[in-house]
């Protein structure tokens, strides 16, 4: 099913994931240790958001010029040569370890919309959902399994140590990258003089299903703030009247109930591939549901329930979304679409962690994940304009 360029597009994705979460582990303990400081530690995740939205922006500007998998083994190499650079000043640069740590964010930003627009050149049309799949899987395995391996790596081996190994982890996933080989831009090179930086931002405005998609995913990212740490450890502790440690088994419920629900999703994936749509209505129904029953429960194992059930019903949208996403955009202006959709993603995290934090502290953190559902109801609304606009095309097709 899988090709050997896929596969290598995978693993390189996957090790460069974990070495994202290693090294920011790393960088983080050593702010905090050297500065003692929660607000310097924090402004760690703000600058990442920041460059990568900015990285983000920018990358129609590589997509003109080179292509996708050249873009992703050069942000690669040059993230591995940056990751170097920090593991050598690690004790003394603080402030260069900040710029280090926005210039590696940014070339995230090219990296992620190259890979995205990749997979549907890579596989058949008819296993992308399971392409998307895999690589939501991994996504998720890594992040799960990352964040506390990392954690008992900086405790066992010290962050200088686990920034070095990651070096050798970005040196792997970029030789993985070099694997996919040559990828063929023949209509992008034909349509160069057409396309501009504003090329995916004029699609997404000029059809309806990309716009509605976009506009359902600022929802989404508007409401997914709060599942930031600042906001789950109050109510972990104010609402459910539990330790610290609740906030680690409910991240963890989540994280498995994502990767659970991946895994039936991929065994699923033909029968889901001619609904998409359909996918993407339930998987948000569910979402809203969830979240609003989260809110309300005052038992930590409901809590808990709540949060792995939430995994499946997000990863169900995502991946399907996703696909559409892939399917309705040409394959010459499918990047510059990503870039701008990545570009909106992140802007509308890092608004949605600031607006929620204040809306907790004014309201409480009990009504931050009210207010989380009620935005995801209003995706409901537009998934539903998605999935009639689908059923209607159909409907014209067949007749």
């Amino acid at each position: 099913m899988w090709n050997k360029r896929f596969l290598f597009l995978w693993a390189g994705q996957s090790l460069a994931n974990l070495g994202d979460v290693f090294y920011i582990v790393a960088v983080i303990t050593l702010i905090y240790t050297a500065t003692d400081s929660i607000f310097f530690t924090s402004m760690v995740p703000v600058v990442n958001v920041t460059m990568r939205s900015a990285g983000s922006l920018t990358a129609p500007l590589l997509f003109r010029r080179f292509s996708l998998q050249r873009i992703l083994v050069a942000s690669q190499a040059v993230k591995t040569a940056l990751l170097v650079i920090a593991a050598a000043v690690a004790e003394e640069g603080r402030l260069l370890l900040f710029v280090l740590i926005a210039l590696i964010a940014y070339l995230d930003g090219w990296a992620t919309p190259a890979r995205n627009a990749l997979v549907p050149r890579l596989v058949p049309r008819d296993v992308l959902l399971r392409a998307n799949g895999l690589l939501a899987a991994s996504d998720q395995t890594v992040y799960f399994a990352g964040w506390a391996a990392g954690g008992i790596a900086v405790v066992m081996l010290g962050a200088d140590n686990v920034l070095w190994g990651t070096v050798g982890a970005y040196g792997l996933a970029a030789w993985a990258m070099l694997g996919i080989g040559y990828v063929p831009r023949s209509e992008m090179e034909e349509q160069t003089e057409k396309t501009d930086w504003m090329t995916g931002w004029k699609w997404i405005r000029r059809e309806s299903r990309l716009r509605l998609i976009v506009v359902m995913d600022v929802l989404i990212g508007l409401s997914s703030g709060v599942w930031i740490a600042a906001i789950i450890l109050p109510f972990v502790l104010k609402v459910l009247g539990q330790g610290e440690e609740w906030w680690g088994y409910i991240n963890a419920g989540y994280m498995l109930g994502s990767i659970v629900g991946v895994a039936v999703l991929m065994g699923a994936a033909q029968r889901m591939q001619q609904h998409l749509t359909r996918w993407i209505l339930i998987g948000t129904i569910g979402a809203s549901i969830f979240t609003f029953l989260f809110a309300g429960s005052g038992d930590p194992f409901a809590a808990l329930l709540f949060s792995l059930l939430l995994g499946p019903v997000f990863q169900m949208q995502l991946i399907a979304k996703q696909t559409v996403l892939q399917q309705a955009a040409p394959e010459s202006t499918l990047p510059y679409v990503m870039s701008a959709k990545d570009t909106i993603d992140s802007l509308s995290f890092g608004l949605s962690a600031l607006l929620m934090g204040a809306f907790a502290e004014w309201q409480g953190p009990r009504a931050v994940y009210y207010l989380s559902a009620v935005l995801l109801a209003g995706a409901v609304f537009l998934s539903l304009r998605i999935h009639q606009a689908r059923s209607a095309k159909s409907v014209n097709v067949s007749s």
